[in-house]
């Protein structure tokens, strides 16, 4: 699969992740997302990634039903009483322990799945995709952003093969894990990316990533005011509905700031693809689909009218299962197809070294 392909899909998974509520179209979010996992390429660095990801999603699960069973919650399931702390109103009033409801639990767990789902997805795309092809797909103006989470998708895993390497070392020499060996392993892991990543940016301003040119202050204050217009905007519409028409011309107004700042930005810079990753008719449909219907769902959630919704705190009732939301919810399973008929062959997104340079 191409890197646009992959970069459409793991939108998607976000965009799907982040607009539903509903744990029955959550698990099956989940369950593609794991099926992705095991049949899309990946080298032995990436799988670790992967597994790092999935250790980190799972801790976090069980944080947020964690943070959802010591607060305060509000449901008519009691499932146990602990003893109630409130701290004082000048500390924010925040109240720990009390009535523990399902209500609670359940809405911590939904939470837990979004952050799991989105991190499992990122995880498959960063081990499926080489960063610098990600690099080569980012827009000009958006190129030291690009570059950023290029060096981020390239350090990650050579930081977590230096974590494995070093307990292995630990452990031939007889060394027991424990919390007390912590400091042995993160001070080398530490001192190891910090050495990797000064040695990767002296290369990169060797090969011409150096400081962009100057953009010109008629420019810097077009970025400036679309941010305050695009605000203006959006209060007018909620809370001023007899003058909305100012509203949108605010919006519009921001809007057009946005792309006068982008376009003066991107032609100031030069920027070459190197290679162009070939697709087929059917990837490249599936991989713009992507987008649009992550935008869709992000569009209609907006609106109100994705039925993904699932509120626990109304009696918790039994969550809805329609034909809409799991065809939503089954969208990204699409990458299986084009990996079940590539199985066997090389992975185009994650090119070899030598491909890269031509």
């Amino acid at each position: 699969m191409s890197t646009v392909a992959w970069t459409g899909w793991v939108t998607l998974v976000m965009a799907v992740a982040l607009t539903t509520t509903n744990p029955l179209y959550l698990t099956i979010v989940l369950l593609t997302v794991i099926l992705v996992a095991a049949i899309s390429p990946k080298t032995e660095g990436a799988g670790l990634g992967i597994r790092f990801m999935l250790v980190l999603g799972l801790a976090l699960f069980v944080l947020s039903i964690g943070v959802a069973v010591i607060n305060t919650g509000s449901g008519e399931h009691v499932l146990l009483t602990l003893p109630r702390l409130d701290a004082p109103d000048k500390l924010g009033g925040l109240s720990l322990g009390g009535d523990i409801t399902a209500e609670a639990v359940v809405g911590g767990a939904i939470r837990g799945t979004v952050i799991l789902s989105i991190l499992l997805g990122f995880a498959v795309f960063s081990a499926a995709v080489s960063p610098h092809a990600v690099l080569r797909l980012a827009p000009a103006v958006l190129f030291h952003a690009g570059l950023v989470i290029t060096i981020g998708l390239a350090l990650l895993p050579s930081t977590l093969a230096d974590l494995q390497r070093i307990r292995e070392v630990q452990a031939l020499r007889g060394r027991a894990a424990g919390i007390r060996e912590l400091p042995a392993i993160v001070v080398p892991v530490v001192m190891g990316g910090l050495d990797r990543a000064m040695r990767f940016a002296e290369a990169m301003e060797a090969r011409g990533y150096a400081t962009p040119p100057p953009v010109p202050a008629a420019t810097r204050l077009l970025g400036m005011a679309s941010a305050p217009l695009l605000i203006a905007a959006a209060w007018i519409w909620f809370y001023y509905p007899e003058i909305r028409w100012m509203g949108v011309l605010a919006a519009v107004a921001g809007v057009a700031a946005v792309l006068l700042w982008g376009w003066d930005i991107a032609r100031r810079r030069r920027t070459t693809r190197l290679n162009v990753e070939r697709e087929p008719l059917l990837l490249f449909v599936a991989g713009r689909a992507s987008f649009l219907l992550a935008a869709g769902a992000v569009l209609a959630d907006l609106g109100g009218w994705l039925p993904t919704s699932y509120n626990p705190f109304a009696g918790l009732p039994a969550p809805e299962f329609g034909a809409v939301g799991a065809l939503l919810a089954l969208a990204p399973t699409w990458p299986l197809l084009f990996l079940a008929s590539a199985e066997g062959r090389p992975s185009e997104g994650r090119a070899a070294p030598e491909a890269v340079l031509q």
